[in-house]
């Protein structure tokens, strides 16, 4: 009986495992193939997709990056996704340590408010957005896209941030407010340090749906010198779509800055998730 369990108990590892390497080869060989082919002409893509180029085609770089525009397309996204991050943190953070922190007579209607603001589907309230942005004549505007932004990212950002501060521990607020400390003292000198791990990690999320949101820039944006990357990228294929070499040197541009930043901060994505999954 023993062993008939061992064996199961093997067995079911064995296919976790090969279920695990199926789905990173599913992840891995289109990234794989998108690189490859950055660096190769049309022809060598077609006839063998995933072989290494013959020469490495580095022009195909420089024409994305120059000739398509992509360097100013990149610029616009990094000033959007970085104001949108900096914005989130400052606000959200605010707003979850007021509801976690006192007693408001409506601290449970307006944490219920906000958590609504996360069951809107975006495009039930598409025309009214397009009309207020048509009324105040915001169009082309890329802080309007920014305040977009943030407005449907703040419910998120403040429901984790509110379920991480409830599990510090409210000694070190008392022994400052018995030192003298005010209210806006302990939320930047004790709070906000320890709360660290959870802004990291609805950065990550609100850096990547804003550098990857290519919907509301579609609608708000057609200067192309304010254009997202995104959305030049788009546009990248309408005009270059026979050229798939830079088209594929496009994307890699794209997905690069996304993809260093997530490494270089998952270990406190995962933190962070974690530690306000488990604290009340």
């Amino acid at each position: 009986m023993n062993k008939n369990y061992k064996g199961r108990k093997a067995l079911g590892k064995a296919g976790l495992v090969a279920f695990l390497i199926a789905m990173a080869l599913m992840f891995i060989c289109p990234m794989v193939f998108t690189v490859l082919s950055s660096f190769k002409d049309n022809t060598e893509i077609f006839s063998d997709p995933f072989a290494l180029p013959k020469s490495f085609r580095f022009n195909n770089y420089v024409e994305a990056w120059n000739g398509a525009n992509m360097s100013t397309y990149f610029i616009n996204s990094l000033v959007i996704s970085i104001a949108t991050v900096v914005i989130l943190a400052v606000v959200s953070s605010m707003a979850a340590y007021a509801l976690s922190r006192f007693n408001l007579k409506c601290g449970k209607a307006l944490t219920i408010f906000f958590l609504a603001g996360m069951m809107i589907p975006v495009h039930t309230i598409l025309v009214p957005i397009a009309y207020m942005i048509g009324k105040f004549n915001l169009k082309n505007n890329l802080v309007a896209l920014v305040l977009i932004y943030v407005a449907f990212s703040l419910s998120f950002s403040i429901y984790v941030l509110q379920r991480f501060m409830k599990g510090i521990n409210r000694s070190l607020e008392e022994a400052a407010i018995i030192d003298g400390a005010g209210y806006f003292q302990i939320y930047a000198r004790i709070v906000l340090p320890l709360t660290v791990p959870a802004i990291s990690t609805i950065s990550i999320f609100n850096f990547l749906g804003a550098w990857n949101n290519i919907l509301f820039p579609l609608l708000f944006i057609n200067d192309d010198k304010l254009k997202p990357v995104a959305l030049g990228l788009l546009n990248f294929n309408g005009e270059r779509g026979s050229a798939y070499g830079p088209l594929m040197a496009a994307i890699v541009i794209t997905v690069f800055i996304p993809m260093v930043i997530y490494l270089l901060f998952q270990e406190k994505v995962e933190s962070g998730l974690a530690a306000g999954a488990v604290k009340e």
